[in-house]
């Protein structure tokens, strides 16, 4: 599946944990580099904005994935705490968007699918679990493999550099033949996705559900101190008992 379209930020500098941490409504301080989190943002009303997987490179990066139409409207948020209300932080964003090429192999075989073709990369399950992101090179070309799944089976995806999409691409193909290997389309994606029970931002949440409505508090933090969104959550109507709920 070419998942290129994704939107993607990179959170750079040694506030960029702590940015995270206001940002989303799950907490960033505690997540080790190498791995990776499920992010869910809120706007200050409460209600759900954005979501994505986001990996922690290293200590002071973050490669922040967002849902394909909000990538400028989560950058725009972004931006406008940082520069407004949290000018003290040491943190610095950059649209990735289109700098990088995705790649997603997903089922049973993916792993035999990849393992020739990351240059001496260990990408078995016991040193690359799910929700583990590493970098390395495939065929020589520079790579971030995030071990994450939007279809519910084992899966990969592979980012590259833009300029190597092409090439990557026909050689994941080629390497896939062997086990049948078939490209899947956006409306195979919304089947598989809909049989695991993961909701889409955007379709499936209107701008008046709560991270609870969707079925999504398990995601929101009970013990940080703030984040956007926090002072509306805890209004009573937030949590009345007759809120439209989101049933999978």
């Amino acid at each position: 599946f070419d998942a290129s379209p994704l939107g993607k930020i990179e959170v750079v500098g040694p506030d960029a944990s702590e940015f995270m941490n206001r940002m989303y409504v799950n907490g960033w301080t505690k997540l080790a580099p190498g791995k990776c989190r499920y992010g869910l943002m809120c706007r200050e009303n409460g209600f759900i904005y954005d979501d994505g997987v986001v990996g922690r490179i290293a200590a002071d990066r973050f490669h922040v994935t967002t849902t394909t139409g909000g990538a400028a409207g989560v950058l725009n948020m972004m931006e406008d705490y940082l520069q407004t209300e949290w000018p003290d932080l040491d943190v610095w964003l950059t649209s990735t968007s289109e700098e990088w090429a995705v790649i997603a192999v997903q089922g049973p075989m993916a792993r035999k699918v990849l393992e020739p073709l990351v240059d001496g990369l260990d990408i078995s399950g016991k040193t690359l679990p799910h929700m583990a992101v590493v970098e390395g090179t495939i065929r020589g070309v520079p790579m971030r493999l995030f071990r994450v799944s939007f279809s519910g089976e084992l899966g990969f995806e592979v980012n590259v550099p833009t300029r190597h999409g092409r090439k990557i691409w026909d050689a994941i193909w080629e390497a896939g033949q062997p086990y049948s290997m078939t490209p899947y389309g956006t409306e195979t994606m919304h089947v598989l996705r809909a049989e695991k029970g993961y909701i889409i931002v955007g379709q499936e949440t209107d701008g008046t559900a709560t991270p609870d409505d969707a079925g999504c508090g398990w995601a929101v933090s009970k013990i940080k101190k703030d984040f956007v969104g926090k002072r509306s959550l805890a209004l009573p109507a937030m949590s009345a008992p007759d809120r439209l709920q989101l049933v999978g």
